[in-house]
């Protein structure tokens, strides 16, 4: 789970507990870019129920929609995610255990969507990131960050345990570094946090849009239908030994892509000299 409770933003270990809003996630797609932005900046932008669910359906949304080539998520005001909701996680003790259960559940559900999600996927990161927001941050396939940004795993230091941000963590740092990270509790700024591989670039802040522009033209020129697969096969091929079968499996995967509308396309595209007719 993230950062503790959670409608709060660590700073040197102290929390600012905040209220919840309403219209939680904004949704908008221009250019086949998804936006997915998270709309509780008083509460920096910690998820509850609602915000949970809201964020599941956004994500279900930009999967089905064919329009959509690249999906951002983003926040608004000066904190990306504090994680999970301090006023929410508070009320867990007095719930039935089967609640308190599907509650943790919704959150790794949330990070799990993100990473599930067949179309390339961008973090805006701005400000602060802890705990849980960590795990929505590495669910992305980019996180690109602004200069000045913190990022937190300080769940450990409440009391907490930062579970839904373990696995893409690892697949980020390592399993040594994780294990680290996540006993220790710190802050890190956002040169540390390039060189580490929790994001992948820092920019000046007032480029940050520009730079996630220029990310996603440049997705947006490769087939969707090979993205969507190398998300599948990557996350299959990283939980399987290289062997024989793997190597079958793959095979099997290269033939049957280039006998796609999306192949076809690809090629004839380049020995007419012209741009395949995704690219936009």
């Amino acid at each position: 789970m993230g950062v503790p409770g959670l409608t709060a933003l660590a700073r040197d270990d102290s929390f600012v507990v905040c209220h919840p809003m309403t219209d939680t996630i904004l949704y908008s797609v221009t250019n086949g870019v998804a936006t997915l932005r998270l709309n509780r900046p008083q509460a920096h932008n910690a998820l509850d129920l609602a915000t949970g669910h809201a964020l599941l359906d956004a994500c279900r949304r930009a999967a089905g929609d064919a329009a959509v080539r690249v999906v951002v998520i983003a926040a608004d005001g000066p904190t990306f995610s504090a994680g999970g909701d301090f006023n929410w996680v508070l009320s867990w003790p007095k719930l039935p255990l089967a609640e308190v259960n599907a509650a943790a559940q919704l959150l790794a559900d949330v990070v799990q969507a993100i990473y599930d999600l067949p179309k390339p996927t961008i973090a805006r990161v701005q400000g602060s990131v802890a705990g849980g927001g960590v795990g929505i941050m590495l669910a992305c396939d980019y996180a690109v960050a602004a200069e000045g940004t913190r990022i937190g795993l300080t769940s450990v230091r409440n009391g907490l345990l930062a579970g839904i941000a373990i696995p893409v963590l690892i697949q980020a740092v390592g399993a040594r570094r994780a294990r680290q990270m996540l006993m220790q509790g710190g802050m890190y700024d956002a040169a540390e946090a390039e060189r580490i591989g929790l994001v992948d670039r820092v920019v000046p802040a007032a480029s940050l849009d520009t730079e996630i522009a220029k990310l996603a033209d440049e997705l947006k020129r490769g087939a969707p239908s090979v993205q969507a697969l190398i998300k599948q096969l990557v996350a299959e091929m990283d939980a399987k030994p290289n062997d024989a079968a793997m190597a079958q499996h793959i095979g099997q995967h290269v033939a049957a892509q280039c006998l796609t509308p999306d192949a076809s396309e690809g090629m004839s595209a380049f020995l007419q000299k012209r741009k395949p007719g995704w690219v936009t």
